[in-house]
């Protein structure tokens, strides 16, 4: 009866350390395939800012009126955009995968805090455009009209495309932290029955 208990205790060590290698080894691929989103995420920002530069400064010679501004705010915002995307990237490249769940969900919700933030920053910018475009109709000026005109429409352009672009990603990082939620559950569950079939 002795050596049926010790044989039990040692599976039961031999077991728990086999799931909890499983479980490392999930935060690990969880974490790694995290930066690698990020890296992909910043160059898809990065590309859609030069993309833009590129296209405004091509018209800017043959724009006229609020094009003008159209074409100067969507410069402004993207050489910005390109900061952002070239801090996140860099971060990406330095930052280490870790196996230590708290690390893990940490980082994840901090990620999908950071996304839901921004997404309501990106309507904030529409409806300043939106905004812009309504307080135009006040001014007789006319250089003062295709300002606030051309600067509107691009907020609208770059606030649309920043939601799209946050929005999808919260989306996608709330899928694999779903992923790994259940992985860990899984992980309790199997060492919780075979806690019960131990004591039993």
């Amino acid at each position: 009866m002795k050596n049926c208990s010790l044989i039990y205790i040692l599976f039961s060590i031999l077991f728990s350390t086999s799931l909890k290698a499983q479980l490392d080894s999930t935060y690990l691929f969880h974490d790694i395939n995290r930066i690698h989103r990020q890296k992909i995420e910043m160059q898809v920002l990065g590309g859609w800012s030069i993309a833009n530069i590129a296209t405004s400064l091509a018209l800017r010679n043959s724009a006229t009126g609020e094009d003008i501004y159209f074409n100067q705010m969507n410069v402004a915002w993207n050489v910005f955009n390109i900061s952002i995307a070239s801090i996140g990237y860099l971060n990406a490249l330095k930052e280490k995968p870790s196996v230590m769940a708290m690390d893990v969900f940490q980082r994840q919700l901090k990620l999908e805090k950071s996304l839901l933030l921004n997404t309501g920053l990106d309507v904030a910018y529409i409806f300043g455009g939106l905004w812009m475009l309504e307080r135009a109709k006040t001014f007789e000026n006319p250089k003062e009209f295709d300002r606030l005109r051309g600067f509107g429409r691009s907020l609208i352009l770059q606030g649309s495309f920043l939601f799209l672009f946050d929005l999808s990603l919260y989306i996608i990082e709330a899928s694999h932290a779903s992923k790994l939620k259940e992985a860990m559950s899984l992980f309790f569950m199997r060492r919780g029955q075979l806690g019960m079939n131990i004591s039993f």
